[in-house]
């Protein structure tokens, strides 16, 4: 008789604590099952068995992992011929009474009574699903962060404040960020930015403050990972207030230049949804900063990613990328703008 090692759960949604239970039951059996069901007894699921499946892919698991639904599961595996084992993952005893009740159910239902338990190691244990959507409502961003992954980052977010998208704009200074944002609105009042160089004045204060007498543009490009110290986590509650001021059913666009840079890579705070616009013409974004009169931020231009770069962080990191370019006349811009906002 086959044995089918499934893990079972709502997994609404899957974290990091998660997947650590299912990649190290993958180190020692042959193929490791993960069932996503509805839990009857937790109202007000945020997502469906089908959705938590797709949440479940932007991990990257290992190659003996198979993603299902409850309903995909039981059609083939029939518990009266396969020989079930559930996986269950426990942070401590605590969680043995709930288990104990997990056990009646499976084998009343179902006819499993056979277990592995997996026990949650220190660096995950304090994760949970509950956390992760608490996180969510309440805009905590870089608590989020250390819970799911970008694109589950993205759902949670998208859930909670009731919103059709949300991107992190990124590319070049002088690349024509702004002007196709600008297209986007005018041509659907849902197509909402939000230009975080905004934060960046709010925060001079404090910059200054923290670097007293110092050229902050010198700071900025000579000693980033000081800068950073001082600036996340109140760039962060300045970005979770901005979130929660957009009307509901908008396509959200955030814009970070800098968003892939990998020393900060802003994606684990807002989400794996990454719209890069520019060009493949570097000395084109330094001549539109010379016409703007911005020549103080050129020594930044080739840190950002191009296009290139950007695919392949995206790529490395489980992302979804889409590219505008504009190496092209304001008309032509104008017609993409038309075009992805049907789109969304």
């Amino acid at each position: 008789m086959k044995t089918i090692y499934a893990y079972p759960g709502s997994f609404c949604p899957p974290t990091f604590g998660h997947l650590s239970i299912v990649k190290r039951a993958a180190e020692f059996l042959p193929e490791v099952i993960v069932v996503c069901s509805e839990n009857s007894n937790k109202s007000g699921q945020w997502f469906s068995p089908q959705k938590c499946k797709e949440l479940w892919k932007t991990y990257e698991l290992p190659r003996n992992v198979k993603i299902s639904t409850l309903g995909e599961f039981l059609s083939y595996s029939d518990p009266k011929n396969t020989n079930i084992v559930l996986i269950r993952g426990i942070r401590d005893e605590s969680d043995m009474e709930q288990e104990r009740q997990v056990m009646a159910l499976n084998k009343n239902k179902f006819g499993i009574d056979k277990y592995l338990y997996i026990l949650s190691d220190d660096e995950h244990k304090k994760i949970s699903s509950t956390k992760a959507r608490m996180a969510a409502q309440n805009l905590r961003l870089e608590e989020l962060s250390a819970y799911v992954s970008p694109l589950v980052i993205s759902a949670l977010l998208e859930k909670t404040l009731d919103m059709k998208n949300i991107f992190m704009v990124v590319g070049r200074p002088g690349s024509g960020k702004s002007t196709f944002l600008r297209m986007l609105a005018e041509e659907n009042a849902a197509n909402v930015h939000i230009d975080t160089d905004e934060f960046n004045h709010e925060l001079r204060p404090l910059l200054a403050k923290s670097f007293p007498g110092e050229d902050i543009y010198s700071v900025v490009r000579e000693r980033e990972s000081e800068v950073l110290k001082v600036i996340t986590s109140p760039w962060l509650v300045l970005l979770g207030r901005a979130l929660g001021q957009i009307p509901k059913r908008s396509n959200v666009f955030v814009e970070i230049p800098y968003g892939l840079e990998e020393n900060k890579s802003i994606f684990r705070f807002i989400g794996g949804k990454i719209l890069h616009i520019g060009c493949d013409d570097s000395e084109m974004n330094l001549q539109r900063n010379e016409n703007r009169g911005t020549p103080n931020i050129a020594g930044f231009i080739n840190k950002i990613p191009d296009r290139e770069g950007a695919e392949k962080i995206a790529k490395a990191h489980g992302l979804q990328m889409m590219h505008i370019d504009t190496g092209c006349s304001l008309d032509e811009l104008g017609e993409k703008a038309i075009i992805f906002s049907s789109q969304l």
